[in-house]
């Protein structure tokens, strides 16, 4: 299925509905460099991009809220890449609490593999990266957007540890390792996808949905269900000051 297309966010975002990213313009170079000012003034941005051998202590923090944990990590080539055991819900969450009710969390995928199979199963499971926002300290109220090793796409709202599907079972894409992002406008949020190559105006917005009573401190969680393989290159949260 395509996706919409749609711009939600510029070079940064836009939870507001109108677009921050400018072109410059050789004609207009004053009037563009306030346009960028006014927009950056507008914003706090929080982010990594998993550079050097180890991951940032400083930034992040080994997270599990089901299951035994333990996930195997290590930060490599610009990436984390994590893998845990099945039935653990394992990854890494910022150290960092955000606060608002307009924002925009995106995460550059690298890779999503297959989960290492079970005993006395040959095939592999399916896997997962999901890009996760954390609305408490246990897990049971969560924002989750998800790409599957088969290129498909699974969005939930969990509310006092009850889940719920948000997407309609047709949503997929053929790009490798794409940008994931979650975009909230008070009660809407946004599920988004853009190509890390791409332009900010083919940001593409795969479901919107209203989910009221949201939290607005939380965290950033990325984590692959059980021993899925889940490579990341990047995390980026822009919240409106």
């Amino acid at each position: 299925m395509k996706f919409s297309n749609s711009v939600i966010f510029g070079c940064a975002l836009s939870i507001s509905g109108a677009t921050l990213c400018v072109k410059t313009s050789a004609a207009f170079p004053e009037e563009t460099s306030v346009v960028q000012e006014q927009a950056a003034a507008a914003y706090d941005q929080w982010g990594d991009g998993f550079e050097g051998d180890t991951l940032d202590e400083s930034k992040w923090e080994r997270f599990t809220f089901e299951g035994t944990g333990g996930s195997k990590l290590e930060v490599k080539d610009g990436q984390v890449r994590i893998r845990s055991g099945n039935g653990t819900r394992s990854g890494i969450r910022t150290k960092q609490s955000f606060s608002g009710d307009r924002y925009s969390v995106e995460a550059q995928i690298a890779k999503v593999g297959p989960a290492m199979p079970a005993p006395n199963e040959k095939a592999a499971p399916l896997g997962f990266a999901s890009l996760t926002i954390l609305f408490d300290s246990t897990g049971r109220n969560r924002i989750e957007w998800i790409l599957t090793s088969e290129g498909t796409f699974e969005a939930w709202s969990v509310i006092d540890g009850r889940g719920e599907r948000l997407d309609n079972r047709k949503l997929g894409t053929k790009i490798k390792n794409p940008v994931l992002a979650v975009v909230r406008r008070q009660d809407s949020f946004l599920f988004v996808l853009n190509g890390p190559d791409s332009p900010p105006q083919d940001a593409q917005i795969g479901l919107q949905k209203t989910i009221k009573n949201m939290p607005h401190t939380f965290r950033v969680m990325l984590y692959g269900f059980g021993s899925s393989e889940n490579n990341w290159d990047s995390l980026r949260v822009t919240t409106a000051k």
